[in-house]
């Protein structure tokens, strides 16, 4: 069976991009990405530069039309600007493409969490397989090895703490999926819903939120906090807690190797970015075999769910109507 072959759109290093990162663990992982698309023939030679110092040989486009025209592709990763990501849902979606989408899945313009959950309808009547790059799930095992036992017993409380670069209600555009995809999968197969919650700013350590909130699934419930606080240093602070058991994500450098720690003591952690991303390669080498699809559905309730909480931050932050571009 040959390589499933990816076409990356947005695959430069600008602002937070991820899209050299993704390229070298698709393509360790046996995914063959074969081109990418930029907006200019300069943003173009960055991005094919960065993939080369990554062991990644690509060839470049600025018009995706074109690059769907020429090239003889599987799937699409998208890791471009939120905004433009329905663009390329739909055209990859119109070429019978499956699709690698970083968060959130859409956004931008009026209600994205309505015309999120069309697209999610779509990709299924056409058996096509849509993701969502969200990678904290992947620390879970981690998690279950420093504190053995903890889940067993069940979900009953749950925080994060994040540390983005944005400000304002462009943090939690930026962030709450990361949240949200865990809760979830504290939760799977579950239809859940966000109530009460309880937005305060935060001045210290950065400009930044705290969101408490209950997250409802089936008969149970778990209380939540989510702290976002802008942070220009890296490697930025992150990780999580559930029933009080915490484990902060602690990055090696220059190595770039990670550890979870509650403060005493740690255990390793595959990077979850290459870890979803090889979770992808697997779930892309099964749809193209006509195996059996991952089931998009979490995604539209993840929009449905991040919709809502931006909405109801904004009134507190008294920041303009409608959704943050």
């Amino acid at each position: 069976m040959t390589a499933p072959r990816i076409g990356v759109v947005g695959a430069r290093i600008a602002r937070q991009g991820l899209g050299p990162y993704v390229a070298r663990d698709l393509h360790a992982a046996g995914v063959e990405v074969a081109c990418l698309l930029g907006t200019s023939e300069r943003s173009v030679e960055e991005a094919r530069a960065q993939l080369r110092e990554r062991g990644v040989e690509a060839r470049g486009y600025t018009d995706a039309n074109r690059m769907l025209r020429r090239e003889s592709l599987d799937a699409l990763a998208i890791l471009s600007p939120a905004e433009t990501h329905e663009r390329y849902l739909r055209a990859a979606l119109e070429a019978g493409l499956h699709v690698l989408c970083e968060k959130p899945l859409v956004w931008g313009g009026a209600d994205p969490a309505l015309r999120a959950r069309e697209i999610v309808a779509e990709y299924r009547r056409a058996e096509l397989l849509l993701a969502e790059n969200c990678q904290w799930p992947f620390a879970l095992d981690a998690f279950e090895r420093l504190h053995p036992g903890v889940l067993d017993a069940g979900a009953g409380s749950f925080e994060m703490w994040l540390t983005p670069t944005s400000t304002g209600l462009r943090q939690l555009v930026d962030c709450l999926s990361h949240p949200l995809s865990l809760l979830q999968a504290l939760a799977p197969r579950e239809v859940p819903r966000i109530e009460a919650p309880v937005f305060r700013r935060l001045d210290s350590p950065g400009p930044g939120v705290s969101i408490e909130f209950e997250f409802h699934f089936n008969d149970s419930h778990l209380r939540c906090v989510v702290q976002l606080a802008k942070q220009d240093t890296f490697p930025r602070p992150a990780g999580f807690s559930i029933n009080g058991a915490r484990a902060e994500r602690r990055i090696r450098l220059p190595e770039y190797s990670m550890q979870l720690s509650d403060g005493t003591s740690a255990v390793e952690l595959d990077d979850p970015l290459t870890a979803r991303l090889r979770a992808f390669a697997r779930e892309l080498g099964r749809a193209c075999a006509g195996g059996a699809l991952v089931d998009p559905e979490p995604l539209a309730l993840r929009m449905a769910l991040l919709q809502d909480l931006v909405e109801a931050c904004r009134l507190v932050l008294d920041e303009p109507p409608g959704l943050p571009e």
